[in-house]
C-alpha cells in the first residue's frame, strides 16, 4: 500500500488571496505536529518565517492609502481633539459666568464645524484646520490659556499637520514598493514551500518519520477545499458595484461571503481603510476627488458586512451626517 505524500497545488497559478491562504493554512497544521524529527522541526521554523514575511507583505498590500503610522497618529490626535471639546464643554456648564464664558467660546467652535472623530480623515483634516483658524481669534486665544488647554491646542494642531504632510506624501512609487515586497515575499516563499514539500515527502517515503503522513492526509484534504473555492470564486454570482464616476462593475459573491472576501479577490479595485473599517475604491479617479466609499443606500459598506447579490452597491462619497444640536448649558 502506497504512502500518503503531500499532493502539492500549483500555487504559482493562484491569486493572492488563495496564496496566501494556501500558506497559512500549511503553517497552521505545522504547529500540530509532534514529530523527533530536528531537521523537519527546523523547515517548519524556516516555513513559519517565510509565511510571517509573506503575510505582513500582504497584509500591506491590502491597507489602504492611510499607513500604520498615520492611523496611529490619528487615533492619538482623537484623544487631544476629544480632551478639547469635553473640558470647554464642561467648563461652560460652570456656575460662574464669567468662567464659564471661556467654556462657551471654545465648546462653540466644535459645534459650529460639526467635529467628529470617527470621520474619513479628509474630512476631518480640513475641519480642524478650520477650527485651529478660529483659535487664532484673540478672544479664543484667551479662552485656552484661561483653561490651561494650550500646551493640548498646540499638540493637536501639530498632529494634523503631521497627518497632512505623510498623507500628502503617498504616491505610486510608493504604491509599487509595496506590490514589489509582495511579490518577493511570494518568490522567497515559493522556493521554502518546494523545498518544505520535497522534505516532508521524503520523510514519509524513507520511513524516518512515519508521523507526517497524517499530516499530508489533512494537508491534501485543505488544499482540495482551497481549489475548489478558488474554482467556484470563477463562477459565482456577481454584484454590481456601481458609480458615476468610475463606472460600473461587476464582482463575485462567494456563499456566505463578507466585503472583506471581494476586496481580497480584487484588490487593485478595493482596499480597506483601517482608520475607518470601511471600503473603499483605488480607482485613480476615485482617488482624484478624494477617495470613495463602497455604499449601499447611501450607508458605508464595512468589511465584515454580508453581500447580498441581488443589492446593487455603488461608489459614493461618505458625507457627515450631521449630529443633533447640542443642549446650550443653563445660565
Amino acid at each position: 500500500m502506497g504512502k500518503t505524500k503531500i499532493n502539492s497545488p500549483r500555487a504559482d497559478r493562484m491569486p493572492n488571496a488563495f496564496y496566501v491562504a494556501t500558506m497559512r493554512t500549511t503553517d497552521g497544521r505545522n504547529t500540530n505536529v509532534e514529530t523527533e524529527s530536528q531537521q523537519w522541526l527546523t523547515m517548519s521554523q524556516t516555513f513559519h518565517q517565510a509565511f510571517q514575511t509573506l503575510d505582513d507583505a500582504y497584509q500591506r498590500s491590502l491597507a489602504s492609502l492611510l499607513t500604520k503610522s498615520v492611523g496611529e497618529k490619528d487615533e492619538e490626535r482623537d484623544v487631544y481633539g476629544q480632551v478639547l471639546e469635553q473640558v470647554a464643554k464642561q467648563w461652560a456648564r460652570l456656575p460662574d459666568p464669567a468662567l464659564a464664558i471661556y467654556g462657551q467660546r471654545v465648546y462653540n467652535v466644535f459645534t459650529d464645524i460639526v467635529f467628529r472623530t470617527s470621520e474619513a480623515l479628509v474630512a476631518e483634516n480640513e475641519k480642524i484646520l478650520n477650527i485651529e483658524q478660529r483659535f487664532q481669534e484673540p478672544e479664543l486665544q484667551a479662552a485656552l490659556t484661561a483653561m490651561g488647554l494650550t500646551p493640548v491646542n498646540q499638540k493637536f494642531n501639530q498632529l494634523t499637520h503631521e497627518i497632512i504632510n505623510l498623507m500628502s506624501q503617498r504616491s505610486e512609487e510608493e504604491a509599487e514598493r509595496v506590490k514589489g515586497e509582495l511579490k518577493a515575499a511570494r518568490e522567497a516563499m515559493d522556493v521554502v514551500y518546494a523545498d518544505y514539500v520535497e522534505l516532508t515527502n521524503a520523510l514519509i517515503v524513507t520511513g524516518a518519520a512515519p508521523e507526517l503522513e497524517s499530516l499530508a492526509a489533512v494537508l491534501n484534504a485543505d488544499y482540495k477545499k482551497i481549489e475548489e473555492q478558488q474554482k467556484q470564486s470563477k463562477s459565482l454570482p456577481t454584484v454590481l458595484v456601481d458609480s458615476k464616476v468610475v463606472g460600473n462593475h461587476r464582482y463575485s459573491v462567494p456563499e456566505f461571503a463578507t466585503w472583506q472576501t471581494i476586496v481580497e479577490q480584487n484588490e487593485k479595485a478595493f482596499a480597506i481603510d483601517a482608520s475607518t473599517n470601511r471600503i473603499v475604491s483605488l480607482a485613480p479617479k476615485a482617488s482624484k476627488v478624494g477617495g470613495l466609499y463602497l455604499t449601499l443606500g447611501g450607508v458605508a459598506v464595512k468589511p465584515t458586512d454580508a453581500v447580498d447579490a441581488k443589492k446593487e452597491y455603488a461608489l459614493a462619497y461618505v458625507k457627515p451626517q450631521p449630529e443633533p444640536t447640542p443642549v446650550e448649558p443653563e445660565e
